[in-house]
Order: structure tokens, then C-alpha cells, then sequence
């Protein structure tokens, strides 16, 4: 359940949201971590320039598009698990793990982090914190369903604060998603005149992640891709402990069913994503791979209704589909420049 961002996602009026350097820092990523000398003194072939569709694309977008499916499925884990440890212990064993997962990964260029990762990552990785505890609070209070297509709105969102931050004008094509989104997100979530609690907090996780991804677009660039994650990964964690320290014991999960949720969204649903999410954005172009991500709704509904028993009355059901139609028009049309 990993937000995104894009650079196609924001107004393009800005070198920070170009494509190339997208690419570009992760391009330096791979670099520093092969050396660009080989042992003896040989200078290392340089590489060719890098096209967006060229090589394995198809693949890492076929894995990109198994991460979604996996995030739709977490909605479900996670909620069962929370039924049997607290919401902050579930976060700080989840994003702690996940972070010594790609600490590991990422150990060679522990001693290359710089001030303005160790910030730029602790910024998102507070606000991101703030997403996943009012997500995963507001499990407890809504279906699996309500949840990922609140959750989807931040693909809307994310231009629209970007465009009010930058002062530029958002596409007519996401300001109609936008409306299109708040009707079904009315029909969606609307009880007579009354809002279920669960629902509020899943808004307010999509407003958190949607400023997370705009942080992410302004501190990114020039960036290592392996340690702004690891920061923010611990940043999450290390909130997520002292949230439970601050109102109870920090206890080890109990049953078997609780630490097979966390070793699934740690490790395979951070760690091991995060890295399929940076490849398969940096052999594609983003705009295929955000259309592949704006699925994670529709599996989890799926996964809500056969495993949770979640139920859709007609006019939650055509809330759900504006609320899909909402991100798919606004994800797609042509768009400009050399990504479209």
C-alpha cells in the first residue's frame, strides 16, 4: 500500500518533475553501487543512454502490476491482524522490518548518505507515517473496499496539490477527475447524512499520502532512490514505537497469524516492492506504471468481497466505478512531453 508519485503526475513546468531526472537519479543509484572503475584501474564501459520502453520493461511491469495486486490483498491482512495487536505495534514491527530489509540491501552506500537525504527522508517519512496510521486505524472502522478506492484518490489529489504549491493550472482532464471523484466518493461513503468514522480517516490517509508525494517530487531529485527509503522506512518505524511506548507496552505478536501479516507486508509488501516500484518506473514510462498502480483498488475490492464478505448496495457499487473512472481519466489522455 506504498503511495507513488510520478512525473507525470504533476505539472511538468518544473525541472524537478522532468522524466530525465527521474532517470537520471536512478541511474546514479546503479552507478554508485558497481563502481565506476574496475578492480585494477580499468575504466568501466560506460552505459548506453536509457530509453523508457527498452530491455525488461514488459516484465517489471508485469511484477509492478503483481505488487498491486499484493497491496490490494494487504488491505485484508492487515485488518485481520489488527484485530489482535494495536495499531502502532503493527506499524513498528512492519516498517522497522522493512527497513533492515533494504538497510541490508543498501549497506555499501550507508556511509554516502547525505544531510538532505537524512532530511528530505525524515519530512516524507513523517507525513508518510501519518498516512499509514490513519489507514490503518481507520480499518477498523470501515470495509476493505471503502478503504483502497479512499485510498486511490491521492492519484487524483497529487496533481491538484502540486499545481497549487507550483501555482499552475492542473489539466482540465484531472480537474474532472476530481469532481467525478468526489460524487463517488459521496455515494461511496455517504449513510443518509451521516460519514462512518472508518471513512474520515481513510480522506485524511489519502490527503497524507498525496503531500508525501509532492515532498517526495521536491526532495527527490538528486536523491540515492535505496536510502531516501530506507530514512523514511525508519522514520515510520521508529514513530510507530514510540506511538506504542507512549500508550502501552510494546508486546511481540502473539499468534502465528499476526506474524505472518507483518512478514508479508514487511518484506515482500515494502521492502521487496519498493525495489520492483523504482525499476519498473525507471525501464517504463511513468504513465504506464502509474495506470498499473491505479488497479490497487479493484484487487482489493475483489480480495474485500471474497475474503472480509464486504457487500456493495447499487449506490456504493456506482460510487466505487466513478471513483475508478475518476483515476483512470485522470491518469490517461495524451499528455506532454517525451513520455506520452
Amino acid at each position: 500500500m506504498r503511495p507513488s508519485v510520478t512525473d507525470e503526475e504533476l505539472p511538468n513546468k518544473s525541472p524537478l518533475f522532468h522524466s530525465s531526472t527521474f532517470e537520471g537519479n536512478c541511474r546514479r543509484s546503479s552507478h554508485a553501487s558497481l563502481g565506476a572503475v574496475r578492480p585494477g584501474g580499468t575504466p568501466a564501459p560506460s552505459r548506453p543512454p536509457h530509453s523508457p520502453e527498452a530491455g525488461g520493461s514488459g516484465r517489471w511491469a508485469l511484477a509492478m502490476l503483481g505488487v498491486t495486486a499484493l497491496w490490494g490483498w494487504t488491505y485484508v491482512v492487515v485488518q485481520d491482524a489488527i484485530v489482535l495487536i494495536s495499531v502502532p505495534a503493527f506499524l513498528a514491527y512492519r516498517f522497522l522490518g522493512a527497513a533492515a530489509v533494504v538497510g541490508l540491501l543498501q549497506a555499501r552506500e550507508m556511509s554516502r548518505m547525505t544531510a538532505g537525504e537524512v532530511r528530505g527522508g525524515a519530512v516524507a517519512g513523517g507525513v508518510l507515517f501519518a498516512g499509514y496510521a490513519l489507514q490503518t486505524a481507520g480499518l477498523e472502522h470501515t470495509t476493505v473496499s471503502n478503504a483502497a478506492f479512499i485510498t486511490g484518490l491521492a492519484v487524483i489529489l497529487t496533481p491538484l496539490l502540486a499545481a497549487l504549491v507550483l501555482r499552475t493550472s492542473p489539466r482540465p482532464r484531472q480537474r474532472a477527475g476530481a469532481v467525478l471523484a468526489l460524487i463517488g466518493l459521496s455515494l461511496l461513503t455517504l449513510t443518509g447524512l451521516s460519514v462512518n468514522r472508518g471513512d474520515i480517516l481513510m480522506l485524511g490517509c489519502a490527503l497524507s499520502f498525496t503531500v508525501q508525494n509532492v515532498i517526495l517530487a521536491r526532495v527527490g531529485p538528486g536523491t540515492h532512490t535505496g536510502l531516501l527509503t530506507f530514512v523514511q522506512l525508519t522514520v515510520v518505524g521508529l514513530s510507530g514505537l514510540l506511538w506504542t511506548v507512549a500508550t502501552g507496552p510494546l508486546t511481540a505478536p502473539a499468534t502465528q497469524s499476526v506474524w505472518l501479516a507483518l512478514a508479508v507486508t514487511a518484506i515482500p509488501g515494502s521492502a521487496l516492492a519498493f525495489f520492483i516500484k523504482t525499476k519498473a518506473f525507471t525501464t517504463s514510462s511513468p504513465g504506464r506504471i502509474a495506470l498499473i498502480m491505479a488497479m490497487e483498488p479493484v484487487f482489493a475490492g475483489i480480495c474485500g468481497y471474497w475474503l472480509s464478505g464486504d457487500t456493495f448496495t447499487g449506490l456504493n457499487f456506482g460510487g466505487a466505478a466513478l471513483i475508478m473512472c475518476a483515476i483512470l481519466l485522470a491518469e490517461t489522455g495524451k499528455r506532454p512531453g517525451p513520455d506520452t
